[in-house]
């Protein structure tokens, strides 16, 4: 009685513990091949059998092609053939032993193609930059093209189905381009869900052209290294010169501002007292005298009417009292002397202040 019991009750749980068909998810790659996948939830405890096929198709054998992860199938990369089998219903079947999972799946939209191939850059004779790659069936493709200059922010652009190149207007020439470009099925051929993939990134500069191994990273880091390097170099070269005395620093005084209460010049100036003192000094006038040598004979003769000329004069300065005698010549003499003149004698003086 008692294992009649337990024998209904593992008959009525038996489903529960069960272990569950993994869910199958396949993607259309690069339009070469079917790669389908069931780990999603984990790997598996079981291998399981796969095969697929498109309606149309009779049923395939078994996965040409398994993927696996610790020797239990996880995936299988079934060949693809022609292009346009996607837009029909893609059938899986999932089995270990007695366990089947059967699903109808739809691979229109859920196309992942590589990224471009052969990609080049390069400086056009219109001074543009040129941006080429290839991709399998172009008149299906659309593309997308993103860079960026000296590692500033990403500038993302969309290129037409059909085209396979871009074209950046006038790049500087001092920059550092790095340029990126990636495809997907365009929506004329049916648009695919998948984000693809960017290309490798290629690098562009006026001085070098391309290079797909610049690293940035080590131009960001070595340059405030160079800054500081030089920074102490200068210095150094600065120190050295005032050392050996070939550079000399030569302070200047500020320039007073001039006051306008200021009368005199001097003023502005911080003299010394004794400097500011010889500045100041009076001279005494001197006192000029002159004499007229008068002879005997004219003397005599003063009588006459006019006299015919001066006799020779002599000047002297007399050092002591700062007089001046001015020699006067007779023909220096304008006018004839007068009675009153000629009447002067050699002892006689007549001062003349100045």
């Amino acid at each position: 009685m008692m294992s009649t019991r337990l024998l209904l009750f593992f008959c009525l749980t038996g489903h529960v513990f069960a272990k569950k068909t993994p869910t199958v998810d396949c993607v259309v790659v690069h339009l070469k091949y079917v790669h389908c996948s069931w780990n999603k939830q984990g790997t598996p405890e079981v291998n399981y059998t796969f095969s697929g096929w498109f309606h149309g198709d009779k049923p395939t054998r078994e996965c040409p092609s398994y993927l696996k992860e610790n020797n239990i199938n996880i995936g299988c990369n079934q060949p693809y053939e022609d292009q346009n089998k996607r837009f029909y219903n893609f059938y899986t079947n999932l089995t270990h032993g007695n366990q089947s999972n059967l699903t109808t799946l739809d691979l229109k939209n859920k196309v992942k193609l590589y990224p471009p191939t052969n990609i080049t850059v390069r400086y056009g004779l219109d001074s543009n930059l040129w941006l080429n790659w290839t991709q399998i069936y172009p008149h299906c493709v659309q593309s997308e093209v993103r860079y960026r200059i000296s590692n500033r922010a990403w500038a993302t652009y969309p290129v037409s189905a059909g085209m396979q190149n871009y074209c950046i207007n006038l790049p500087s020439s001092s920059s550092l381009y790095e340029l990126q470009v990636r495809s997907k099925m365009d929506y004329i051929c049916g648009d695919s869900e998948f984000e693809n993939n960017w290309s490798e990134p290629m690098f562009w500069r006026s001085n070098n052209g391309t290079d797909t191994r610049q690293m940035n990273t080590s131009m960001s880091v070595w340059t405030p290294v160079l800054y500081v390097v030089g920074a102490l170099v200068l210095i150094l070269l600065v120190m050295m010169l005032l050392h050996h005395e070939r550079v000399r620093i030569i302070f200047i005084p500020v320039v007073p501002k001039p006051s306008p209460k200021l009368h005199n010049i001097e003023d502005w100036f911080q003299f010394p007292k004794g400097l500011k003192e010889s500045f100041n000094y009076n001279e005494r006038p001197c006192t000029v005298r002159e004499y007229c040598h008068v002879s005997q004979s004219d003397n005599v003769s003063s009588d006459s009417s006019d006299c015919s000329t001066c006799s020779t004069c002599s000047v002297t300065t007399d050092q002591t009292d700062c007089s001046v005698f001015i020699l006067v010549n007779e023909s220096d003499l304008s006018t004839p002397c007068t009675s009153s003149t000629s009447t002067v004698s050699a002892e006689e003086e007549k001062p003349v202040s100045v």
